[in-house]
């Protein structure tokens, strides 16, 4: 049985929350605490895998709550319920929680979003890699994108689309605007997937503060230059992937949400760079010295993959499911035969290998041709599609 906390200062909170989860005892053992004091020390006496808390109390508010439990207990996941959210708070909470969850909230609302974070064990395995992840609140950016960004939103001359495409060209940033965008801090009806509709509903006042908050984007960095990797090339080949990706067959409901796919489905390396140099770094070297995939030696190394730990941290952000899902199975993905469109996680499978076979790793090309032999017409238009998304990038 999972074990839930949930913190509140109003008891008629708390006795509603018994009330509306009845049903979940079976599934869950919950605790209730009046204040954050209180939910540290039921922390401190047993371990609990989830804790759920609101934003305004008196003496330790939310944030400072969650903060301090991600730096003590990094694998529990960490939810925001409240029904009073201002900006400056939100920019604070950001920082420490996955989720957050709006005042009133169904009981059926509820169950499902921690259901879905108990669910991270289908995702990643090992509890220790889970708690490395839990602990993570945004990924390292490219210090050039954040001079950028700050620098286009003091002008009032930069216009959304300026400020746009800034966002787009860095992975991690995108990751972070889509997870703010897509909590209940915002009140939408449906899902944003995709960056541009997400700059577009933030504005210039709310990215601001997202970019000035404390060292929200500076936090995570390489302590050590780990050989065979590099963040900007990184960032580079996912927009090529990205690129690729908007140019294949899938569906149209499905287009704009597979680009961000692409984009972000790497996202894991990063997180393995700044979290697990030493072991990141060892799998690199014996990727190249064996001639095997990274996520082939990532598996025999830590039991999980960089696609794995990307698509867990993705999901506790709240990014929706189709994204998640493309992230997790872009080494094995799932193509229905006889379909006309490519999947998701397909298209952003074979994006990758267009790309790195255009970046000159000719070992793909085989891999690539035995996948699409029901393709085999429109792979040369994809090739040359690839070929150019590459190079432009390089010249940029």
């Amino acid at each position: 049985m999972k074990r839930i906390l949930f913190v509140d200062d109003e008891p008629r909170i708390l006795e509603g929350l018994q009330r509306m989860l009845r049903s979940s005892r079976k599934q869950w053992e919950m605790s209730f605490a009046k204040s954050g004091d209180e939910a540290l020390q039921l922390l401190a006496a047993e371990p609990y895998d989830v804790i759920v808390t609101d934003m305004r109390m008196p003496g330790m508010d939310g944030a400072q709550l969650l903060k301090l439990v991600r730096e003590r207990y990094p694998g529990v996941i960490r939810i925001v319920l409240s029904g009073q959210f201002e900006a400056d708070a939100a920019m604070r909470v950001v920082q420490a929680a996955h989720q957050f969850l709006t005042k009133p909230c169904e009981a059926s609302k509820l169950q499902e979003v921690i259901d879905r974070f108990c669910r991270g064990d289908e995702l990643v395995f090992d509890a220790g890699t889970r708690g490395l992840i839990a602990a993570v609140g945004e990924l390292p950016p490219l210090p050039r994108t954040y001079a950028a960004l700050v620098a286009a939103l003091n002008d009032p001359q930069t216009s959304l689309d300026q400020v746009g495409s800034i966002v787009e060209r860095d992975v991690a940033v995108a990751a972070k605007v889509l997870q703010l965008v897509n909590s209940a801090f915002f009140g939408l009806s449906r899902e944003i997937a995709t960056v541009s509709m997400a700059v577009g509903y933030l504005g210039f006042d709310v990215l601001k503060q997202l970019v000035m908050a404390v060292e929200l984007f500076r936090t995570f960095v390489c302590e050590r230059p780990i050989a065979g990797f590099s963040v900007e090339e990184i960032q580079r080949h996912s927009r090529c992937v990205a690129g690729i990706a908007a140019r294949l067959p899938v569906g149209q409901q499905q287009a704009a949400a597979t680009s961000v796919a692409a984009l972000l489905h790497d996202v894991g390396k990063l997180v393995l760079a700044v979290h697990l140099p030493e072991v990141f770094e060892r799998a690199l070297q014996a990727s190249l010295s064996e001639k095997r995939p990274l996520y082939r030696v990532e598996e025999s190394i830590h039991g999980t993959t960089h696609a794995e730990i990307g698509a867990y941290l993705l999901a506790l952000w709240g990014l929706p499911a189709s994204i998640v899902q493309a992230v997790l199975r872009h080494h094995h993905p799932i193509h229905p035969a006889g379909n006309t469109t490519l999947s998701m996680d397909f298209a952003v499978h074979i994006a990758d290998l267009l790309t790195l076979e255009a970046e000159g790793r000719s070992e793909t090309s085989a891999q690539i041709e035995a996948e699409l032999l029901d393709w085999h017409e429109s792979l040369p238009d994809w090739r040359e599609s690839a070929q150019e998304v590459v190079q432009r990038e390089r010249a940029t």
